[in-house]
């Protein structure tokens, strides 16, 4: 197996129509040609192509394909025709990189279309994403797209562990959420926002907004080390009206409820909802305002389950037809009692059994809930051992809000502090997101989608076979095509310049010394045709690209260690054909293809831990102080098991 990557020096690019295991992000090369070490699914790659306003990047997943002979990189044809590659193009100048790649945690995608959100959704859900590979670049402000099934989808976020310039790929494990903009999909919303006596505990940490918005977190000279649980909610719900003033588009309703045991709407005061965005009146606006500013914690326990019936009511008959209905909880939780148990604190009343409730509402009328944890309790523990005097009613309990989202056919419930709130409400005033569920079976390891890893054993396009086979009759690499000195030497000083960076990271010292990289790359590459760079040629590459040997090899790296060393001892072996610009051209490709294995191999490598420390002393902890002992509340209500069946009424209608 050959141990460097393709490039416009060893193959050509050839245009194929889709399908099978050539199809969307999938390439295919010649079964003898993948490097070693690669996954059966394909090898995760980078093609870097010339074009005219600078380097054009393009996810690939390399996969061996028996119809593709030596030489050769297969690429589907809507994917070539949309980076401008053309089967007559011989003089592009191409290569195929390997940088790092990382599993992503989270992405979030814009729709592209004004489909409804549900289906665009179990569509999304179905395109086989798990194994979809995205380039995050080094430059963090460059926008980022995803084709997927033809429709490029712009990438709101892509959490990669904070890394930049790898290959980010999308797991089974990868939370995927799909936002429509409130221009293109219309949403009536009712706020509940929690105004329980618990909401009055100010252990949410004191950060506040500078003017860089929610992710800044600064916080203000002067600012209370925490704050109350309701501060926080009020300064979120101004969050969402600021996001809400920037938008027009769809119409969209929406309502402010306050809720205890009891529910009181505060936006709009005149009942029913109302639309807040670009257009909405002043006095509309200021209405808002004045509401979010008189939430205030009661001294009164909590009934979700009327809450949710109000919600569902109020968007019953006040909604527009066609728009998404939903109901967004703000809450530090509630006390569930389950059957058998005495509740504590502040028990759930079941006049309407709210998980029951909210499966009604969502399958029968198509309300969807998101909640929001105030609080958590490493917040209120912390609280607490500030001397504050705590208690299982003041105690944040989320157990109850992870149950209803679950039936409620929502995102997982957001549990935290400011920056929770705030981020969720600045995305809510300009759109919806929707968590994607990802299909087993639709990536690397199944079916595979049209992006997917695998090409789940279908067959090419029998076009494709064809002109396949008439490729494999001519020559493969016509006479004096090749990237040039330029391309060359950008793709060694890169994959150079991330092995510096990689085992200083690892190593606390570089393996290859920069300055000799790059008077080498200088004299040889760039002035290889010189009388000069054609004697030192070999000298500078097996002198500046031979690695330190570190007193300690991680697993991992040994392989790619010993396969440089073996390719510089080849090539000083044969350095009597230096003056062969083929045979330079060739080794350069080679080499930075075994360099960016390389740094491949040590991106996955942690750092080495230092030598061990003698063990600190043992300094002796404070003990918490010890919350009062519970006390059983009479009025905690035996709320039974679901029902089987649940009757529910609109109100006006009984």
């Amino acid at each position: 197996m050959s141990e460097s990557l393709p490039s416009a020096a060893t193959h050509r690019l050839y245009p194929v129509p889709e399908g099978g295991p050539v199809a969307g992000q999938r390439a295919g090369i010649a079964r003898a040609e993948p490097p070693a070490g690669a996954p059966a699914a394909g090898l995760p790659a980078l093609l870097v192509l010339d074009g005219a306003g600078g380097p054009v990047e393009a996810e690939l997943r390399l996969v061996p394909v028996a119809e593709v002979p030596a030489g050769v990189v297969a690429l589907g044809e809507d994917r070539a025709a949309a980076l401008g590659v053309e089967a007559s193009s011989a003089e592009q100048r191409w290569r195929i990189d390997r940088p790092p790649v990382v599993p992503l945690r989270r992405v979030r995608l814009e729709m592209p279309t004004e489909s409804p959100l549900d289906t665009a959704v179990h569509d999304l859900a179905g395109a086989g994403l798990p194994g979809r590979l995205l380039w995050l670049p080094a430059e963090p402000d460059r926008e980022l797209w995803l084709d997927i099934g033809g429709l490029p989808y712009r990438v709101q976020l892509a959490d990669a562990g904070g890394r930049r310039g790898v290959l980010g790929e999308i797991t089974a494990q990868t939370e995927v959420e799909l936002f429509a903009s409130g221009a293109r999909n219309g949403v009536d919303i009712v706020v509940l926002a929690d105004c329980s006596g618990s909401m009055s505990v100010d252990d949410i940490p004191g950060v506040l907004d500078e003017g860089g918005g929610f992710l800044s977190a600064l916080r203000r000279p002067g600012s209370p080390r925490r704050r109350q649980r309701m501060e926080a909610l009020r300064e979120a719900l101004q969050y969402l009206l600021a996001m809400r003033l920037q938008l027009s588009g769809r119409v969209s309703r929406l309502a402010l409820v306050q809720f205890t045991h009891t529910t009181q709407q505060v936006f709009p005061r005149g009942g029913g909802m109302a639309e807040l965005d670009a257009g909405s009146a002043g006095e509309t606006v200021e209405e808002f305002r004045q509401a979010v500013t008189l939430l205030r914690p009661l001294n009164a326990g909590t009934n979700i389950g009327n809450a949710l019936h109000d919600a569902a009511n109020l968007l019953y008959h006040h909604g527009k037809p066609g728009n998404e209905k939903l109901v967004v909880l703000v809450s530090d939780g509630a006390h569930w009692a389950p059957k058998g148990d005495q509740g504590l604190g502040e028990v759930v009343h079941a006049a309407e059994e709210p998980v029951s409730l909210m499966e009604h509402l969502h399958r029968d009328m198509g309300v969807r809930l998101h909640a929001i944890g105030i609080s958590t309790s490493d917040m209120y523990q912390r609280w607490l051992r500030d001397g504050n005097r705590g208690g299982t009613a003041l105690e944040p309990n989320h157990e109850l809000l992870g149950q209803l989202v679950r039936v409620g056919g929502g995102d997982s419930a957001a549990i935290g502090g400011f920056e929770v709130l705030a981020e969720y409400f600045s995305g809510l005033g300009s759109g919806t997101s929707r968590r994607v569920p990802l299909r087993p079976g639709g990536g690397a390891g199944g079916a595979g989608g049209a992006g997917g890893a695998g090409g789940g054993g279908r067959p090419l396009h029998p076009l494709a076979v064809a002109a396949l086979r008439a490729l494999a009759e001519e020559p493969t690499l016509p006479a004096g095509r090749g990237p040039g000195t330029a391309g060359q030497a950008e793709r060694l000083s890169a994959a150079a310049a991330r092995v510096v960076a990689e085992s200083e990271r690892v190593f606390g010292r570089p393996l290859l010394d920069a300055r000799n990289v790059k008077r080498a790359v200088t004299r040889s590459v760039v002035g290889g045709d010189s009388e000069d760079g054609r004697r030192s040629f070999v000298r500078d590459l097996t002198a500046a690209f031979r690695p330190a040997r570190p007193a300690a090899v991680p697993p991992g790296l040994g392989e790619p260690l010993d396969a440089l060393h073996r390719f510089l001892d080849e090539a000083a072996a044969q350095g009597g054909r230096a003056e062969d610009a083929a045979w330079r051209a060739a080794r350069i490709e080679e080499l930075a293809g075994l360099l960016e294995r390389l740094a491949a191999a040590l991106a996955d490598v942690r750092e080495m831990p230092p030598p061990p420390a003698a063990p600190p002393r043992p300094i002796a902890q404070p003990v918490p102080p010890v919350p009062p002992a519970p006390v059983a509340d009479p009025d905690a209500t035996d709320l039974g098991p679901p029902p089987a069946s649940f009757a529910f009424r609109y109100r006006g209608e009984e």
